[in-house]
């Protein structure tokens, strides 16, 4: 059983569409779970009220399945009945951020004795019929993987990849998308893929129980950004990273952080640069700190002072 984790904030349009793909997944038994951040445009509301809709005039899209409400608390104790065919709704109370709104779905996953697989899927994406089944049969050819990716395309351009997965550079904590900008057909061997990146891109991201049983889950103190390169480099050693360049997921890219980089999005991706250099290769975090004066710099020339302001905070944290 897979359970697909999809978390909430101020999206409720793109949540909805989101989740008329993923119930038209095929091949593979799936329970969706949706945790909403306490989204203060009723978020929560305007997604329930199409789930009872869908539920009430019998659409194809609940399947019949049932709704089943819970809060934080509720949702990290329980437990599912073996035959519970159900749409599970979360208020988690707080905007606890990207790792910690997905945690609460998580743990819930966690609880279940069926639970081999959790699904992180952003809600700003869309799914093919087979883009999971895909991400299982990636797994189930090799146990060793822990953590297995989609082939992410442009939701507004078809035609291009977003990435297969990421390249981290430690000396300056920057990243980028493998095979970026790509044709979105290209054929590719996902086993090198594989042995190439560094993390997988979170907006699609299998994990396996072991994996989140031994390295545990997504740190929560990033906030925003950076958590799934996290989540890769502690399972290093322990477990491998996986491609399914089969599974294709469309990605908004931005659209819930409102399509670009504002000043506070932009102060925690520079802050997380020297929180995760600090964590996990502390013996980089000089050339780190050194490049931040250059991204100062650039912040200033470009007259984004309050972004400027942010750099010399996050330097300070």
């Amino acid at each position: 059983m897979v359970y697909i984790v999809v978390l909430n904030w101020k999206g409720a349009t793109d949540t909805i569409a989101c989740l008329k793909t993923l119930f038209g997944l095929v091949g593979v038994d799936f329970r969706i779970i949706i945790c909403d951040n306490a989204s203060p445009d009723d978020s929560y509301g305007q997604i329930r009220d199409w789930l009872i809709e869908e539920k009430n005039r019998d659409a194809d899209y609940m399947q019949g399945r049932s709704l089943v409400e819970l809060d934080k608390i509720s949702a990290e104790s329980h437990l599912v009945s073996e035959n519970e065919d159900a749409v599970f709704l979360v208020q988690t109370g707080n905007n606890l951020g990207y790792a910690g709104g997905n945690n609460v779905g998580i743990r819930l996953a966690l609880n279940q004795e069926d639970m081999q697989y959790v699904w992180i899927l952003n809600n700003d994406t869309e799914v093919e019929p087979n883009s999971l089944s895909e991400l299982v049969k990636r797994c189930q050819m090799d146990s060793g993987i822990g953590i297995c990716g989609s082939r992410l395309v442009y939701y507004h351009d078809r035609n291009k990849l977003q990435g297969l997965g990421g390249l981290y550079n430690p000396w300056l904590c920057t990243t980028r998308h493998y095979a970026a900008f790509a044709d979105s057909t290209k054929v590719f061997d996902d086993d090198q893929v594989a042995s190439e990146i560094d993390y997988v891109i979170g907006a699609s991201m299998l994990l396996t129980r072991p994996l989140l049983e031994q390295v545990g889950l997504l740190c929560e103190d990033y906030f925003l950004y950076y958590e799934e390169l996290d989540i890769c480099l502690r399972a290093k050693g322990k477990f491998r990273l996986g491609v399914a360049s089969n599974s294709v997921v469309y990605h908004k890219e931005g659209a819930s952080t409102g399509g670009g980089r504002s000043d506070l999005a932009d102060y925690y991706a520079v802050r997380n640069r020297l929180l995760l250099t600090k964590k996990l290769n502390h013996h980089y975090y000089f050339p780190v700190l050194l490049s931040l004066v250059f991204v100062c710099i650039n912040r200033i020339r470009r007259l984004e002072l309050k972004k400027a302001a942010g750099v010399i905070k996050a330097t300070l944290v």
